[in-house]
């Protein structure tokens, strides 16, 4: 595997040094686009009846970069390298290509993504692979590819942690997003979905059509798994997932509304097979008002519902921002956070408050971003309850 990781990144070297000459004859160029990202990190934490726990770091954040090449007017390529200490399975080696094509107001793109192609065969997989045809109001994609955004948290850079709030499950003990049910997306979604744009409004409906083989691991938000549960020999089966999800985005004048949901029904591959009972559903608003002098602030609100067998839980996170530019790309902001983990029993409520400062380093190529934050966790059970506090300062720069 070294012997072919060694001969691959040859091939990759050589390919790159002769990329500008075939260029120059084909129409095309080379481009660049990279970020580097360190920061340094203080954290205090306390359970409830407990020591008080102190943590410091200097940690490398997301390191990537980007070589785009042009072959013609319609088809380009990328190497991307990426890799986050932050989130350790963010690492590799992925091959990009992208073909369009266009004919009066409609278009057709086509990208697909190979990743860790370093790995051979067995290692490689796929990022996003679709098909899109779109016009001036129309888009429909169908492949694989990510939910788009709905979640805003304005200005808030750092949040303090949490206790025991994750999917116990799946063996969180601390996990400051409550199973990330902030972002209202369908992990690895697989499906087709059509946007509609009627100029201050927008909508989509994205319709997932997945299969999800027993013990692949494919995790749903919240550290569950999509596949269903056999009532007989309590193992995972074979199950076939769809569903919508829908999204309406309006702005009327220096108002902007956001609404998001999305329904999962679950079936097992084979008919006869006793399952037990599984659902998953959320929904989320959020709001944002804009002023001059790059001044904002917003309000959101998130809840999540999900069944599996007898176990419930109905999660739910409140937010809001405020941010207030400075001149000369500077910026403060303040934020709050409210999440529930919607236990059945013995919840936990935890109130995140925090204050962030951004400002060019030296020149504006390079943000400097500084917060600080406090969590309150309150529950019956004293093993989810206790305070945190902590101050971040991250230097990002992108090019």
């Amino acid at each position: 595997m070294k012997k072919f990781k060694s001969l691959m990144l040859a091939a990759l070297a050589s390919a790159a040094l002769a990329a500008p000459s075939f260029a120059e004859g084909h129409g095309g160029g080379l481009a660049m686009t990279g970020e580097i990202v360190v920061g340094m990190k203080y954290e205090s934490s306390t359970p409830d009846g407990g020591d008080t726990t102190a943590n410091q770091d200097t940690y490398i954040g997301d390191v990537n970069a980007k070589l785009t090449g042009t072959v013609s007017d319609t088809a380009s390529y990328a190497f991307e390298f990426q890799r986050d200490d932050e989130a350790a399975a963010d690492a590799g080696l992925n091959f990009e290509m992208k073909g369009t094509a266009s004919s009066g107001d409609n278009s057709i793109e086509a990208f697909a993504e190979i990743t860790d192609i370093t790995e051979g065969p067995a290692g490689q997989g796929y990022g996003d692979v679709y098909v899109k045809g779109s016009n001036k109001t129309l888009t429909v994609q169908v492949g694989k590819f990510g939910n788009s955004e709905n979640w805003s948290g304005g200005y808030g850079y750092y949040r303090a942690g949490t206790f025991r709030v994750g999917n116990a499950s799946c063996g969180a003990t601390s996990d400051p997003k409550l199973g990330n049910i902030e972002h209202i997306t369908i992990s690895g979604f697989q499906g087709i979905e059509v946007d509609i744009d009627a100029g201050d409004i927008k909508l989509e409906a994205a319709v997932p059509w997945m299969k999800v083989s027993k013990g692949d691991g494919t995790k749903a938000a919240g550290c569950t798994t999509y596949a269903l549960v056999s009532e007989d020999t309590g193992l995972e089966v074979d199950t076939n997932v769809s569903g919508i999800r829908p999204t309406i985005k309006a702005a009327l004048g220096g108002v902007d509304l956001s609404a998001t949901a999305y329904s999962l029904s679950f079936s097992p591959q084979t008919s006869g097979v006793n399952t037990v009972e599984k659902t998953d559903t959320a929904f989320q608003l959020m709001a944002s008002v804009t002023a001059g002098n790059d001044t904002s602030a917003g309000l959101g609100y998130t809840a999540k519902t999900t069944t599996d067998g007898d176990a419930e839980s109905n999660p739910s996170t409140l937010n809001g921002w405020v941010k207030v530019g400075l001149g000369g790309a500077q910026h403060v902001g303040a934020s709050f956070v409210i999440l529930n983990d919607g236990a059945e029993e013995d919840a936990a409520t935890a109130t995140q408050i925090g204050a962030s400062y951004g400002m060019p380093f030296f020149v504006e190529a390079v943000t400097l971003k500084l917060g600080v934050g406090t969590t309150t966790q309150t529950s019956d059970d004293s093993t989810k309850a206790g305070a945190s506090s902590g101050l971040e300062a991250e230097w990002s720069y992108a090019f």
